[in-house]
């Protein structure tokens, strides 16, 4: 009867209940199996509990002791056998199986630790006392269980607000396109990663579409905010998932930029306007200190000056929301994803060469994120959030982010303009340079 009603418990449960009850399921699998591997062990020693043999040992009860699994701590009652000693004294012993579980997992604790500090494996192997082909097995176990972990949650319940992305290269012919969202309550979420040769487009398509068959309903409620450095790939491609997105461009690479292509006794010119740019809130403010900058380029670089024109629109995206100053910390650069990236080098900085015949990098770079995240704060400005979460509206009844058609979004009319405008307070514009090819997964 039990073992029916906990087979039926699943198909019977909402989808919501139903991870739950596989956890649970899950646990009780390896708890039966511990305990029996334990009891078998005891039985070699004493014999069997109806048939006790005439050895040394003998069955002294049980205790209860917590294993640690990969579902969790698991409360789990252990036998316990004691030992006659020719003295005639009796002593505790301690049960080979049970040892050898604490151990296993203490070491590849300790494996993961040492490694991703830059132990080398042979290193660790000495420092354990066991041989370096454990290590790797070790190694290979537990960054596979973590890579597991990253990548099986459910993105679904994540309310969006902003996305930043960015790629690191741990090697000369690989890069890895890494997505950080930002939700509605200020929190950082690493999303996920996708493998390729360069940022390339198709890259991050791969990028987002994986994120969109977990589940993830970015761009959905609203637009979505979209930060990002000077890639045209990131762009492209953000057009094609979202093309009504607002994609802002980092403007401390666009002060890294024109710095590069002006004398360096401009510099600091450039960089005090720069910083009144990254100040100043609004779209008209947006517009004169982008107007003083582009000004100032233009009478020491001509060429430079056109380029900086032509990204105008990108680097004042986020003015033209209006929303409160405080978020521009936050949404004028990629910083947050930056910091991502450079935690994530001092966990693959010390690999030498990559197999690309395996799947080595992905369980490198899904340690190296999880790491990362841990020292994961609210971002600054966090409670202004619901205005920008307003700014990003759109006019009339939401729309899907994802299309499943070649047609083009119907633009708002004169009235819807001024609707607009009379309730967030800025110009809703949008362009539309081709038609959305959308990937239905």
């Amino acid at each position: 009867m039990n073992d029916q009603t906990g087979t039926t418990a699943p198909a019977q449960a909402g989808i919501e209940d139903f991870n739950g009850i596989f956890q649970e399921r899950l646990r009780g699998i390896v708890r039966e199996g511990l305990l029996l591997m334990f009891e078998q062990e005891v039985t070699s020693l004493c014999g069997e509990t109806y048939r006790p043999t005439e050895s040394v040992h003998r069955r002294a009860g049980s205790e209860m002791v917590t294993i640690q699994t990969t579902t969790g701590k698991e409360r789990i009652s252990k036998r316990r056998v004691r030992e006659m000693l020719p003295s005639g004294l009796e002593r505790e012993v301690k049960l080979k199986s049970y040892s050898e579980v604490k151990r296993r997992k203490g070491m590849f604790d300790e494996v993961l630790e040492a490694i991703c500090h830059g132990a080398s494996g042979n290193g660790v192997g000495k420092m354990l006392g066991v041989s370096a082909s454990t290590v790797c097995e070790g190694w290979k176990a537990r960054s596979k269980e973590l890579l597991d972990e990253f990548r099986g949650r459910d993105l679904s319940e994540i309310d969006v607000v902003a996305m930043m992305v960015d790629g690191v290269f741990p090697g000369k012919e690989s890069c890895v396109v890494v997505a950080l969202a930002i939700d509605i309550h200020g929190h950082k979420h690493l999303l996920d990663f996708e493998e390729g040769s360069s940022e390339s487009a198709e890259v991050v398509k791969g990028l987002f579409a994986r994120l969109h068959a977990r589940g993830l309903q970015a761009g959905t409620a609203r637009r979505l905010l979209l930060v990002r450095d000077g890639s045209e790939a990131i762009a492209k491609a953000v057009r094609h998932f979202w093309p009504d997105a607002v994609q802002q461009e980092c403007l401390v690479h666009v002060e890294r930029g024109l710095c590069g292509k002006l004398s360096w006794k401009h510099h600091n010119a450039v960089v005090r306007r720069m910083n009144r740019l990254r100040g100043v809130q609004g779209a008209e403010a947006g517009e004169e200190a982008f107007e003083e900058l582009l000004k100032f380029v233009r009478s020491k670089n001509l060429a430079a000056a056109e380029g900086l024109e032509s990204r105008k629109d990108g680097i004042l995206s986020f003015h033209r929301l209006n929303v409160p100053a405080t978020l521009n910390v936050t949404f004028l650069s990629t910083n947050h994803i930056e910091n991502v990236m450079r935690n994530s080098r001092g966990t693959i900085g010390k690999v030498c060469r990559w197999n690309a015949q395996t799947d080595q990098l992905s369980r490198w770079m899904g340690v190296a994120l999880l790491r990362a995240q841990e020292g994961f704060r609210l971002v600054r400005g966090h409670k202004d959030l619901g205005a920008l979460a307003v700014a990003l509206g759109r006019a009339g009844s939401a729309t899907l982010s994802l299309r499943s058609s070649w047609a083009p979004p119907a633009r708002p009319s004169a009235r819807e303009h001024c609707e607009l405008a009379r309730e967030t307070g800025f110009s809703y514009r949008m362009s539309i340079s081709q038609h959305a090819e959308i990937l239905t997964i």
